[in-house]
């Protein structure tokens, strides 16, 4: 286990780096947010796509790792990610990436994930298939 010990409300280094943080975590569902600062952008001063990537992965792998209240989340395993990139961001604005689980069993889980600015707006969405490692101790 990770020293997040499947939790999102303990980052783990490169989440804290990126200065994602978890809003929610429920049953087929996870929320999380980045305010975008200048270390965010690429050479054309927008969000760079490995930013939109990053948070539709810990979105989609939080939302299939959850186990219950209080409990800690399934070791999971990012098994496939597609990343759609629809607009820019740009440095101030305020991302919001949320993800929902679509199916799947046990051990393999589909989900799927949306990245929205501060005004609503769509930037980014993805599908993913997570497989859980291992049950939660």
């Amino acid at each position: 286990m990770s020293a997040q010990d499947g939790r999102p409300d303990i980052p783990a280094p490169f989440n804290a780096l990126l200065g994602v943080r978890f809003v929610s975590w429920s049953g087929g569902k996870a929320e999380l947010r980045l305010p975008i600062g200048r270390d965010h952008l690429n050479g054309a001063f927008s969000v760079h796509g490995g930013v939109y990537a990053t948070m539709l992965d810990n979105a989609v792998t939080f939302c299939a790792s959850y186990a219950g209240d209080g409990r800690p989340g399934h070791r999971c395993l990012t098994l496939s990610l597609t990343t759609s990139f629809v607009a820019p961001a740009v440095e101030g604005d305020t991302l919001t990436a949320r993800a929902r689980v679509v199916g799947g069993g046990r051990k393999l889980v589909f989900v799927q994930g949306e990245i929205f600015n501060q005004d609503g707006h769509r930037l980014a969405h993805g599908d993913a298939v997570i497989k859980r490692l291992a049950p939660p101790s």
